[in-house]
């Protein structure tokens, strides 16, 4: 199968979840806090920061769990006053993000990330290893080291 061929797989479940449950971005992101499909409008959001940040708040939830006798939390749901970010597990490696606005109902887009997720786990099963060489390639790019570096330091930086 071809990396477009692979591409395609990842983003047309999230493009059908998008259109589906009216989501408003959709994001499949790894572990380490990279971003490697997307759906929806992103104009608004910076997808490598959001990444890295949502890697690192799940990786905190899970060492909660562990704390209360979970192996770790399947799903995250953040809820703002306007905007919403529902966070699940596609397999061990990959999470999926899912953006909306307050309008939308919970239950739609949960349905809809589940759809999305079982497509998407079985494209990402097949393709791992491709999948998992490639972000770990981009990973090794001394400019997106250094570029990662200087983002996290403007987040923490106090204005």
């Amino acid at each position: 199968m071809t990396n477009e061929a692979t591409d395609v797989k990842l983003t047309v479940p999230l493009f059908d979840l998008v259109n589906d449950s009216g989501a408003l971005t959709a994001l499949l992101i790894t572990k380490e806090g990279h971003a490697i499909a997307e759906a929806g409008d992103t104009s608004y959001l910076n997808t490598t920061a959001m990444a890295a940040l949502i890697a690192g708040m799940f990786s905190a939830t899970r060492e909660v769990a562990r704390m209360v006798g979970e192996s770790q939390f399947s799903i995250l749901l953040q809820q703002g006053s306007n905007r919403h970010i529902h966070i699940s597990l596609v397999t061990d490696s990959v999470m999926m993000v899912v953006i909306f606005e307050d309008y939308q109902r919970i239950g739609r887009v949960r349905h809809e990330a589940r759809k999305a997720g079982e497509k998407l786990m079985a494209s990402l099963r097949t393709n791992e290893s491709r999948v998992t060489a490639q972000v770990a390639g981009e990973l090794c790019v001394p400019e997106f080291k250094e570029y990662a570096l200087n983002l996290i330091d403007r987040i923490f930086t106090a204005k």
